[in-house]
C-alpha cells in the first residue's frame, strides 16, 4: 500500500467532531483505504508483481492514469496491450505470462470530496470511542451508531477483491 497520506486533518475542518489530531485522521483515512482495497489518492506510480495467465490483468485501482511497462518475470518487455481507466489491462495477442511486473500510475490528484464525510465520521467515531472494533482483511468495522455515513465509500471499493 502507498504511504502518501489520503488527507490531512485540516481537510476535515467543518465536519462534526473536528478538529481531529492527525493520527486520528490518518487512522480514519486508512480504514477507508483498506475497505476500498487501494490507495485512492494522491496519484502515484507503483510497480507490482501480479498474477497473469489470462488475457486481462486487474490492477488494484479504479483510477488508472497510465501504464509505463509490463514485463514477464524475467524482465522481458511485453507489448500489444491496452489499458482502461477502470484498472483493466487487456492483451491484444493472447494470455499474459503467469507472472507479470506492471509499472503504472493511478489515483486521484486529491481525495474525492465525497469521501470526506465518511472519513470525518470515522474520525469522529474513533475520537469519541464509538468504534468498537475494526479489521483490515475482508474489512469490517463495528460502531456504536445507527447512521450509515459510508455509502459514498462503496463507489470507490474495488468489487469482488475484498
Amino acid at each position: 500500500m502507498v504511504d502518501d497520506p489520503l488527507i490531512s486533518a485540516d481537510d476535515l475542518t467543518g465536519f462534526r467532531g473536528a478538529p481531529f489530531p492527525q493520527a486520528v485522521a490518518d487512522a480514519a483515512a486508512g480504514a477507508v483505504r483498506a475497505e476500498c482495497g487501494w490507495h485512492i489518492a494522491p496519484e502515484v506510480e507503483q510497480t507490482l508483481r501480479l498474477r497473469g495467465g489470462s488475457t486481462h490483468l486487474l490492477l488494484p485501482t479504479l483510477k488508472l492514469n497510465g501504464v509505463a511497462s509490463i514485463t514477464d518475470a524475467d524482465g522481458n518487455a511485453l507489448t500489444g496491450w491496452e489499458w482502461f481507466e477502470s484498472g483493466v489491462v487487456e492483451s491484444n495477442w493472447g494470455a499474459f505470462p503467469r507472472v507479470v511486473i506492471v509499472t503504472f500510475t493511478h489515483g486521484y490528484r486529491a481525495c474525492p470530496a465525497e469521501l470526506l464525510p465518511a472519513i470525518a465520521e470515522r474520525a469522529s467515531a474513533q475520537a469519541a470511542g464509538r468504534v468498537k472494533s475494526q479489521t483490515a482483511g475482508t474489512f469490517s468495522v463495528s460502531m456504536d451508531t445507527t447512521e450509515d455515513p459510508f455509502s459514498a465509500v462503496a463507489k470507490y471499493r474495488i468489487p469482488g477483491r475484498l
